[in-house]
């Protein structure tokens, strides 16, 4: 304690010159004659300090002694402002007191000279509440709970003992051991939600060496030989790293990578567009005909997703859209006015009371002319419908995109629809 009060008796001095006893002992909160003594040891370990009496006087640093020079040299002291400035920048610290008390003690002036900034455009507040949170628990060894979502939407509640903070591929990761899932796993922060610091304290554990995100259970992991497009150039340097990229002779560039085999691997090659060829697995080159085939019948046909209205299409291949073409809707497909299933097969549909089909509702949702679950909400349908979605693979895609579309739809539907 008596160590980190003369060294803010010091950073003060380097920073006023000179300051009264009163003042130290306010902003200390200790006595008078404590300040003294803590003088009188400053100077016995040979800081020039004295006190000076009279108008304009008090406990004063000699205008020569520079603390710097002593401990470290002007380049080193440049590297130290450089980190601690770029910490400072990404989140990693709440407050600048740090900063200000070193770039005073070094004698530097403009001290805001660089800016690094790691979050994403357009975040706020919450993902840097977040960051303050995780980097209080890893610091305090306090255990943390939250909600997480996997890359493919799966939810999940996890406790964990935080570990190490991490910046990697432009994300900041924690390192920690999951009590969930009694192992190591590595969390983006970005996508926990309600965080919350537990009771007690976490045991010592060492963390992984290399922050290393495991595949998901029972997800295998596929070795892909790409050919992008040399405009496509800049994006694939930033995602390989340059010993998995050969450059050929007409620009484009040849990449052999592996990724867990999942739905985040579809959408990561389909949002290069044309400018990627897989070249191997030949599975993969089906599974991306499936789906731009997909696309191409969104498009050319005007089916909406959620497949609630068709959109018009122009009759006339490379005609103009303006000009006076014949419209025509595609025929609507029917879906369930309940749970939203579709209704594309006889045996789908539920039945009415004479035992007839039913024109609205599916067998699981109407049965001889009444619901099966009378007293079910659309927010219990709803809940139903995601939950199916995270233990079926996420066929509606990830959990907030499903549920957002769910919540846009199912009040048009006819149980729901407001009367």
């Amino acid at each position: 304690m008596k160590n980190s009060r003369l060294f803010e008796i010091l950073y003060l001095l380097m920073e006023k010159r000179a300051v009264t006893a009163k003042e130290l002992a306010q902003r200390l909160e200790v006595s008078e004659r404590t300040i003294y003594r803590d003088v009188d040891a400053l100077s016995a370990a040979g800081i020039p300090v004295f006190a000076q009496q009279g108008q304009g006087g008090g406990i004063r640093l000699m205008e020569q002694f520079v603390l710097d020079k002593a401990l470290l040299s002007q380049a080193q002291q440049d590297e130290i402002l450089f980190a601690l400035q770029a910490v400072l920048s990404t989140g990693g610290a709440s407050e600048k007191e740090t900063l200000a008390q070193l770039t005073a003690l070094f004698h530097r002036e403009g001290g805001d000279w660089l800016e690094v900034d790691f979050t994403d455009w357009g975040s706020g507040s919450a993902e840097r509440e977040t960051f303050t949170l995780v980097k209080k628990a890893a610091l305090t060894r306090r255990p943390l709970s939250f909600t997480y979502y996997s890359s493919a939407g799966m939810k999940s509640c996890r406790t964990v003992e935080p570990a190490r903070l991490v910046f990697k591929g432009g994300c900041w990761y924690l390192s920690a051991y999951c009590r969930t899932r009694q192992d190591w796993r590595v969390f983006r922060l970005s996508r926990m939600e309600s965080l919350a610091l537990e009771e007690g304290t976490c045991p010592p554990r060492r963390p992984p060496e290399r922050l290393e995100a495991p595949s998901p259970v029972g997800t295998p992991g596929v070795d892909l030989r790409l050919r992008f497009a040399p405009s496509a150039a800049w994006r694939v340097q930033d995602y390989f790293h340059p010993r998995q990229i050969a450059r050929e002779p007409d620009g484009c560039l040849l990449v052999e990578c592996s990724f867990p085999e999942d739905q985040w691997l579809l959408s990561f090659l389909l949002s290069f567009g044309s400018q990627l060829e897989v070249l191997s697995p030949g599975y993969w080159r089906d599974i991306l005909i499936r789906e731009a085939k997909k696309l191409l019948e969104i498009y050319e046909t005007g089916q909406a997703l959620s497949s609630l209205e068709a959109y018009p299409c122009i009759k006339g291949e490379g005609e103009h859209p303006a000009e006076n073409k014949e419209v025509f809707p595609m025929e609507e497909r029917k879906f369930c006015q309940c749970c939203g299933m579709p209704l594309d097969k006889p045996e789908d549909v539920g039945t009415e009371s004479d035992g007839g089909p039913s024109v609205d509702y599916c067998r699981y949702c109407y049965q001889n002319g009444a619901f099966t679950a009378p007293d079910a909400s659309m927010e219990d349908i709803i809940a139903f419908n995601l939950k199916f979605n995270e233990e079926n693979g996420c066929p509606f895609g990830p959990r907030e995109e499903a549920e957002k579309m769910m919540r846009s739809w199912f009040p048009t539907l006819k149980r729901w629809r407001k009367a």
